[in-house]
């Protein structure tokens, strides 16, 4: 039995497309049952905006064969204990998040209900500061938050709060003094929804920081399955931030200062880092900026030297002291070594006293040029993937989180001075909530009833399918030929799993991608 009405692509592509020229990709009929019950208009509006959702996300040879929806409250996860909330989908809990501008005569002060997106903030911060508007920009200025005429700040504070929701400022009030009052005191744009699929950490970054779709910038998951080497590899292989294929606002204010400006990252990850501050000196004519990685080797911090310089006062800042000053334990939970520790709030005074050492040692705010501070605050995602984002350790990392909100406010608004720092204040996707009863599947399992109905003798048509965030299988091509097997065989099939609500395949993307608009001019 299916399980939602389902309408077969083509006739998807007559209703949504008649009279627009526009041809999409479609399933063979002979791929296809024929469907127990035609769909509505809003299934098929719905249905074509996941498509338009992963077009925006589609980067060709980096993107999987097969783009698979979770249906609403379904959790599709990993057997890893510290990853049983998987975020990714295009429900509310993943895209809808904070927007938040705030400085003293630099930002009007409201809530405003106009749509925002991630792009959007690179847009915006560019106007700030008078940088010019990157031909790859795909948001727009957010002229709402902006004192007209307003001189340019002296420096910007970019805070992406990994995983946050944007409802976390609603029920976490109570323990968010500093940042409830930003947000009352700033722009706030409550109607921020991501555009893009899937929602994670590396796309959701190179987003922000470029202010261009993903289908531009490069950054199409987490991690992907390399068909040369025959092996997942993670965004950034080996902190190299050459895979990112569009100039990030960092890079553009680089080259347009020649360098003269401070520009910083630091982040829980080089997939989050590098999305920020871009790529440093391995752009032609630029210059190192100061980009810092949590590195799970050693609880330290990391960088690519090629590109980026990382200051020696980082080195004395390592997560060990913290968890063994602790004894090993946080709120009952073992984080006695670098991966378990990132899953608590004393990770985040980790990170804060790390980006307060930054703030006090670089001479932000010192001459007329905006100097760029740009950061990950990544406690919310890793505490929220171990516990889920409505758990007793989320208060406490909330309000751990907003303690070194304050610190580093109180550094850079001594350096910046009165009406000289701008604060924008995002997040790079959201989490889902515990599941109802038996609706947490596992992506080994999802595999192993693939190849139990498609290739059951090789069990090698899948080729990757390890991380769940993606929302993306990776198939061999030799092996579906050789089967004699099509994804839209998949895909239909996939779309009569319990717990998906939607499959789409590579070609239905592409045709999707080719109707979305081109950038703004």
């Amino acid at each position: 039995m299916t399980n939602r009405p389902f309408l077969h692509l083509s006739l998807l592509a007559t209703v949504l497309l008649a009279g627009t020229g526009c041809a999409g990709s479609t399933r063979q009929a002979t791929a296809v049952q024929a469907p127990r019950e035609l769909a509505t208009a809003e299934d098929l509006r719905r249905r074509e905006g996941w498509l338009s959702m992963f077009a925006r996300g589609y980067f060709p040879g980096r993107s999987g064969q097969l783009f698979v929806i979770p249906k609403e409250g379904t959790v599709i996860t990993e057997r890893d204990p510290l990853y049983g909330f998987m975020h990714g989908s295009p429900w509310d809990y993943d895209t809808h998040i904070p927007l938040l501008f705030h400085g003293p005569g630099l930002v009007a002060r409201g809530s405003f209900a106009a749509p925002a997106t991630q792009q959007d903030v690179a847009a915006t911060l560019a106007a700030a500061i008078g940088a010019p508007a990157l031909p790859t920009f795909t948001g727009q200025v957010l002229r709402d938050a902006l004192v007209p005429g307003a001189p340019a700040p002296r420096v910007v504070v970019l805070l992406v709060m990994d995983g946050m929701r944007a409802d976390a400022f609603a029920h976490h009030a109570g323990v968010m003094p500093t940042l409830s009052r930003l947000k009352a005191e700033g722009a706030w744009f409550d109607n921020t929804r991501i555009n893009y699929l899937p929602t994670l950490t590396s796309i959701g970054h190179a987003t922000i920081g470029t202010g261009s779709d993903p289908r531009f910038h490069g950054l199409a998951a987490n991690n992907l399955f390399n068909r040369v080497t025959r092996k997942p590899q993670p965004a950034y292989e080996k902190l190299d931030p050459r895979e990112l294929m569009a100039l990030t606002l960092a890079d553009s204010w680089n080259l347009f200062t020649d360098g003269r400006a401070i520009i910083a990252g630091q982040g829980g990850a080089i997939r989050a880092t590098a999305g920020l501050v871009g790529r440093g000196a391995c752009l032609v004519n630029g210059r190192p900026v100061l980009a810092a990685s949590y590195a799970t080797r050693d609880a330290g911090w990391e960088t690519n030297p090629e590109c980026y310089r990382m200051p020696t006062y980082l080195s004395a800042i390592n997560g060990k002291a913290y968890w063994e000053a602790a004894g090993g334990r946080w709120m009952g939970h073992d984080i006695s070594n670098p991966g378990l520790f990132r899953a608590s709030s004393l990770y985040q005074k980790f990170e804060g006293d790390a980006l307060v050492a930054v703030a006090t040692q670089e001479a932000f705010g010192a001459d007329g040029i905006t100097d760029l501070l740009l950061v990950n605050m990544k406690g919310p995602d890793y505490v929220s993937h171990a516990y889920g984002p409505d758990a007793p350790e989320m208060r406490a990392l909330y309000e751990e989180l907003d303690r070194q909100v304050t610190r580093l406010l109180d550094v850079i608004d001594r350096k910046a001075g009165p009406n000289g720092r701008l604060l924008a204040l995002t997040a790079d996707h959201g989490m889902p909530s515990e599941p109802p009863p038996g609706r947490r599947y596992f992506t080994g399992q999802i595999v192993e009833r693939l190849h139990a109905r498609f290739d059951p003798a090789g069990k090698s048509l899948v080729t990757y399918y390890g991380d769940a965030a993606n929302n993306q299988i990776f198939l061999d091509p030799a092996r579906l030929e050789a089967l004699k097997v099509t994804p839209a065989q998949i895909a239909q099939w996939l779309e009569t799993e319990d717990y998906l609500a939607a499959a789409f395949t590579e070609d239905e993307v592409r045709g999707a991608q080719r109707r979305l608009p081109a950038p703004r001019r």
